[in-house]
């Protein structure tokens, strides 16, 4: 693989290499590991980074192109540490997949040396949780003596669950073979929602004034709790964390959707001079300066300034909060297919209005997930000249400018 490439282009390089090693279109790849042809076509495309599971997936099926997971994960900017140690590793998922890579074993060889089938294995690969007496299994085969049970335990906060957890991921495991739409199925799940109320509650509360804003509480936890319940799959995990995200999900979508009109406006009309002032003041008093002290530096009104600080609030919510909302429907739909060019989405046609410079930007940060300091690099300017230019661009989409 050619040196310098960023992720999206060694992505590139990678699918384009198995696609002409193969002599496959798309469409066949796809048939050959399971992932749908419009995935392929972005990861083809440089749109997106190829994921860890899928080129784990691709290696299976087409071994003698010449590529190593370990040596594709680290261009692709994957975590990959080549190490058996569990602490090392940040999910259970991935310390199997490096446990695996290292025996220098298919799929099927691990599977028949943990006596259970291919298709586990890549279960277990894709973040389905090991039963214990497979759990117990791996360790003794591939781990001992240099790694214990114990280990493996302590690395992995999924595989050590609380009671509570554990009661009711065996509730879901009794109809995870019936239907969704099969009335026992939901009476199952209703009586686990009503039982779930007080935990619904206390992690919409807890979400809610992570993002100062309390007053969203009583909109989260109960959409948030029959949803999560409605999509929880117990072989993945436990409802509480499931949970937690669902809930964290429908607050950023709230505060997206809310964020104060006019927050364009105000970054647009002062924003340049309240940043100039405050960073004058910064090194004139030597400590941050007030709404008051930056409104009479300017000669503005206190609350043209306070609108600019509450713009930055917002844009600092989405740059940190808000990566799907963003990019899944502005970065992710984009020149891959020829919907995007004849989409009527609001947020893309705000998306076309910005500067090439602001979706450079927001390419490099949100979709490379490069740092302020590294994209500041690639476009010579400073970080704080990065971070105002985010800004901005951001909230241009939230008000539609």
């Amino acid at each position: 693989m050619p040196a310098g490439l960023s992720r999206r282009q060694a992505g590139k390089f990678v699918i384009e290499a198995f696609l002409v090693a193969l002599n496959m279109r798309p469409s066949q790849l796809s048939e050959l590991t399971g992932h749908a042809t419009v995935t392929i076509s972005r990861y083809r495309a440089g749109l997106r980074v190829p994921t860890l599971t899928f080129i784990l997936d691709l290696i299976e099926e087409a071994p003698n192109v010449g590529f190593t997971v370990d040596r594709i994960a680290a261009r692709l900017g994957h975590p990959w540490r080549r190490t058996k140690d569990p602490a090392r590793h940040r999910s259970f998922a991935d310390y199997v997949a490096v446990v695996r890579v290292m025996e220098q074993c298919s799929r099927k060889q691990f599977a028949i040396r943990l006596g259970v089938t291919a298709e586990d294995v890549r279960d277990l690969e894709r973040g389905v949780l090991p039963e214990e007496p497979l759990l117990k299994k791996f360790v003794r085969v591939f781990l001992r003596p240099e790694h214990s049970y114990k280990d493996v335990i302590a690395a992995f906060p999924l595989l050590r669950p609380n009671d509570d957890e554990l009661q009711i991921r065996d509730r879901f495991l009794k109809f995870q073979h019936i239907a969704k739409s099969d009335p026992v199925r939901r009476a199952m799940e209703n009586l686990i929602i009503e039982e779930c109320v007080p935990m619904a509650k206390r992690i919409a509360s807890s979400v809610a004034g992570r993002y100062r804003r309390p007053e969203l509480a009583e909109e989260l936890w109960g959409l948030g709790l029959v949803l999560a319940v409605r999509d929880h799959d117990p072989r993945r995990g436990y409802l509480p964390g499931y949970l937690k995200a669902r809930i964290g999900g429908l607050a950023r979508n709230l505060i997206w959707s809310r964020l104060q009109t006019g927050v364009g406006a105000a970054l647009r009309n002062h924003g340049l001079m309240v940043r100039e002032a405050e960073e004058f003041l910064l090194q004139a008093l030597g400590r941050s300066p007030s709404e008051m002290e930056v409104a009479q530096h300017l000669e503005l009104p206190v609350e043209a300034v306070r609108q600019v600080a509450q713009a930055l609030s917002a844009g600092d919510t989405v740059l940190t909060d808000n990566l799907d909302l963003l990019m899944q429907e502005v970065i992710d739909i984009s020149v891959v297919s020829t919907e995007w060019m004849d989409s009527d989405s609001a947020l893309v046609r705000r998306f076309r209005r910005l500067s090439e410079e602001s979706k450079e930007l927001l390419y490099l940060h949100y979709f490379d997930e490069l740092p302020l300091n590294e994209v500041a690099r690639l476009t010579d300017a400073t970080e704080a000249d990065v971070s105002w230019g985010l800004r901005c661009a951001l909230a241009a989409l939230s008000e539609g400018v």
